[in-house]
Formats: structure tokens, sequence, C-alpha cells
């Protein structure tokens, strides 16, 4: 059986009809849930959930901070040579800012878009902004972030406890953890974010994986624990009402009824 229809970062803002940047903002504001498939995508039913909000999100991140990079109606775009602009790296290493922190910075409104074509700064841009270097550093850090495979061996080698990917995503989805930035689409948490959350909180989240596990099966573990094939047991549970729950797995209770409500057949 196909699975559901999912987007990537670019899909998902085409779908949903905004700017890649307004994606990306929103998902470190909080305004969009991370990527609930393989932490990378979003499902179609999340992206449904989004339609609506679509002015609202819009409206959030498209202020003062992060003007639109189109020149007004009658105007000519600033033509700027190369050797007065500076591009991405250029712009980091004459500031003295890691790459990551002048990506991130424009990201939070502390460095101005591009004026340059929209992809490069201008030399009097770029000059003005050597006095908001301290800041820029006081308010990103040194460190860029974790992502979700790391941040959970972080949290298990904090607590002890074996505390997995899924299990970051859970924290941050309870909005116990936020994301600082993103990189290439996936969320980036931060060292004192996740060295000052709570142990309890940590404790709740791995063993309510754990118990889910126990009294879950994946859909091939469900379709043998039967005696289907695995497209018998998908079709089926999708026509009885069954759903996965977490992890994609579904609950045996429920699986061992199917049976039944299959007729037998």
């Amino acid at each position: 059986m196909t699975g559901e229809k999912d987007f990537g970062p670019q899909q998902l803002a085409n779908w949903l009809g905004i700017a890649p940047r307004h994606l990306r903002r929103a998902e470190t504001r909080g305004l969009i849930p991370p990527p609930d498939v393989a932490d990378e995508r979003w499902s179609l039913s999340v992206a449904r959930t989004l339609v609506d909000r679509v002015e609202t999100i819009v409206a959030a991140v498209d202020d003062e901070r992060y003007p639109v990079h189109q020149a007004p109606a009658g105007t000519a775009r600033r033509r700027v040579s190369k050797r007065d602009s500076f591009g991405p790296h250029q712009l980091a290493k004459e500031l003295g800012l890691q790459r990551w922190q002048a990506g991130r910075a424009e990201q939070r409104g502390l460095i101005p878009p591009p004026d340059v074509d929209g992809t490069r700064w201008s030399r009097e841009v770029v000059e003005a902004l050597h006095d908001r270097v301290p800041e820029i550093c006081e308010v990103l850090g040194d460190h860029p972030g974790l992502g979700s495979i790391d941040a959970a061996t972080r949290l298990a080698a904090r607590t002890g406890l074996l505390v997995e990917r899924p299990d970051v995503r859970t924290l941050a989805d309870q909005g116990l953890l936020r994301p600082v930035g993103e990189f290439r689409g996936h969320p980036m948490y931060g060292l004192d974010g996740l060295d000052g959350l709570p142990e309890e909180h940590i404790v709740t989240v791995v063993r309510q994986r754990e118990e889910w596990i126990a009294r879950s099966l994946t859909a091939k573990e469900a379709a043998a624990l039967l005696g289907w094939a695995p497209g018998r047991f998908e079709v089926t549970a999708e026509r009885s009402g069954l759903c996965p729950g977490p992890l994609d797995r579904y609950d045996r209770a429920q699986v061992e009824q199917l049976p039944a409500a299959d007729g037998g057949a």
C-alpha cells in the first residue's frame, strides 16, 4: 500500500504558497511543527493543518526585520560589482563570524537580508554591521547546536538513559526543547537547552516510548502475528480505522481484534 504523501522543506513551502525562508523561520520560531517523517519531511496530515494558518505564519515572520527582496515598482534593480559586495561566506569572514553564525543572524534579523540582487550584501551594509558583531555573538553563542541524533546522545550521556532520536522530537513537540536554528531544514538544539532540561522530563518521555514499544507492533510484526500477508494487514487496518501511533507502530490489543473485524476472511 502506498504511503501518505510527504514534503521536503522546498516542497512544503511551494505547496503552502510561501517563500522557503518563511518556512525556515516559522519552524525556528515554533510556528509550525518539526518534520514528522524521519525527522526530515512533513506528512500530508501535518501539512493540511497548516493551510488555514498560512497568513498568520507569514505575518509573523515577514515583518520589517525580514523585508521581501523586491525593488519598488518602477525602480531599477541595484547593480553592484562583486568586488564591492559580499556573498554569505565573505560576509562571515569579513565580520569574524563563523558561517553558521552569519546565517542564523540573518534568520533572526540580526543581519539584514542581502541588498544586492537578493543574494549579496553591499559594502555599506557590511561596514555598518561591524559594531553589531558583539551583540550577534552574545545572542547566538559560540556553538551551532546539535541535531536530534547528537542531542539524544548528549542527553543519554547526562542521564544514563537510553535516549533516542524520537525522544528528542517528542520533547520538542511538547515545548520542552526549543530549536535555536536549523541546518538544511533540520532543527538544531542548543547546549544550554539540552543541559538545562530537567531529568524527570527526559525519564518520562523515554519510559513512555519504551512502554509503547512493548505494547505495540510494526506493520510487519502485526501481519506476522495474524498470519497475514503485509498487504492484507495494511488494507484491513485502514478499512477498520486502525491507524499507526507513534513510531509508525500499531497498538497490539487493537491488532488482535482485527480478525473479527475482517470477518476472518
